[in-house]
């Protein structure tokens, strides 16, 4: 069997050089591979570090679908257990950067094999990534990539474009390249540019996608569709279901779960979630003020909305249009958990970061006290909802939720109606 060298997609305009933050030793339950529970259990640490001698390395720990878990234990505080008072990891100060878990060493890389192509999503959540400071990736993505297993020359496997219409790697990666162009229209407003990734999603995944005529045909589409909505003016705002729907996502992207929930006993949690339900259901009801990352603002909902948004309908809002782009690149749009969503499906609900990152922003001035959005409030809001993209399916909602939050994603003009609304007031 021919094996080779995965071959990278990568976002070009996107940087990193670790800065030693230890945010991400801080904020990540990192799933165990394969024997490294057990190669961490035989460390030494005597005449190391004392509190690690005969500490357990790893929790077991429930995911759906997946058996015998384990993540990295946690302090008190909620950090890894190996992360030391300088913010370095002390697995890789004594044992050298080989006895690290893997996705320790690959981060803030992930990979996704794709047809004949690697895609590698950048964490936006890595506070280097998120300022846009350091390397350009490409000139350190590759040392990652060695940590990987050479592969098959050619992934086979199928991805579905709508439920029951599925495309080969080749196709896919097509039908996201005319997304990236439409995004990368100077000629366009940043929101006529992500209202026209939609209408392409639409229109593009009609029919048979993987018809040599369905080629022609997008790149017809990438041409016309911009033309058409210059002329479209914005219009849409939400119903009451709408901003139901919208707000509530909005509270759970930026407000995860607490570290080591899944370690506290069911008592603790019980009251956790709670707690979480009742902040929630405010946020659902702009009621009060608003949690962000568990913190609740100084502001209100009312202040919130008078702040000027005028970096969205400019274009001084690359950092938004880098970070749609890198996440389409590194397909982490279409993952949910532990699966893989149909190109619509996934399309749609990874286009709601747009409105959510005008909204978070805004709050995010308010809470400084500014009249409007400036770039480190977009810097900052991204970073927030990038840390729990494509971890909240809706598949763990009550049946009845899950139907109507499916519906209102899926078969209605959110996206749209949300950034009209948020925008415009």
């Amino acid at each position: 069997m021919n094996r080779v060298p995965p071959v990278l997609e990568y976002p070009k305009d996107v940087c990193f050089s670790c800065t030693k933050c230890g945010d991400c030793c801080r904020s990540f339950d990192l799933l165990l591979g394969p024997g490294e529970r057990e190669r961490l259990a035989d460390l030494d640490w005597t005449g190391r570090e004392r509190d690690l001698v005969g500490a357990r390395p790893a929790a077991r720990v429930k995911v759906a679908g997946l058996d015998g878990c384990h993540q990295l234990s946690r302090k008190p505080d909620g950090a890894c257990i190996y992360l030391g008072p300088e913010n370095q990891c002390r697995i890789h100060q004594h044992f050298g950067a080989e006895a690290m878990p893997l996705m320790c060493r690959l981060y803030p890389f992930g990979f996704y094999a794709m047809g004949e192509r690697t895609a590698v999503d950048v964490s936006f959540y890595c506070r280097s990534v998120s300022q846009g400071d350091g390397t350009p990736i490409g000139e350190v993505v590759a040392d990652s990539a060695r940590l990987l297993t050479t592969r098959d020359s050619t992934d086979t496997r199928r991805h579905r474009i709508r439920d029951q219409v599925s495309v080969d790697g080749a196709t896919m990666w097509d039908i996201e390249h005319h997304m990236l162009s439409l995004l990368a229209d100077g000629s366009l407003t940043p929101v006529d540019r992500v209202r026209c990734v939609l209408q392409f999603v639409r229109l593009a995944t009609t029919g048979d996608p993987a018809q040599p005529t369905a080629a022609v045909l997008r790149k017809a589409m990438a041409k016309g569709i911009p033309i058409q909505i210059r002329d479209a003016p914005l219009e849409a705002t939400m119903d009451k279901t709408q901003q139901a729907v919208f707000y509530q996502w909005l509270y759970l992207a930026l407000n995860p779960a607490p570290r080591r929930f899944h370690q506290l006993a069911p008592a603790e949690q019980a009251t956790v979630h709670t707690q979480r339900e009742t902040a929630g259901r405010r946020f659902r009801d702009r009621a009060g003020r608003p949690t962000v990352d568990g913190v609740e603002l100084d502001v209100d909902f009312e202040r919130i909305a008078l702040v000027e948004t005028g970096i969205f309908v400019s274009g001084d809002c690359r950092p938004g249009l880098d970070f749609l782009c890198a996440k389409i690149i590194g397909q982490k749009f279409l993952v949910a958990g532990l699966r893989e969503l149909p190109l619509v499906e996934a399309a749609l609900k990874f286009l709601l970061c747009f409105p959510m990152a005008v909204w978070t922003s805004k709050a995010l001035a308010a809470d400084r006290g500014a009249a409007e959005v400036e770039e480190p409030d977009l810097r900052l809001a991204i970073r927030l909802i990038d840390r729990t993209l494509g971890q909240i399916p809706t598949s763990l909602l009550p049946l009845k939720q899950r139907e109507v939050y499916d519906w209102v994603m899926l078969k209605t003009d959110l996206v749209e109606a949300a950034t009209n609304d948020l925008l415009v007031g």
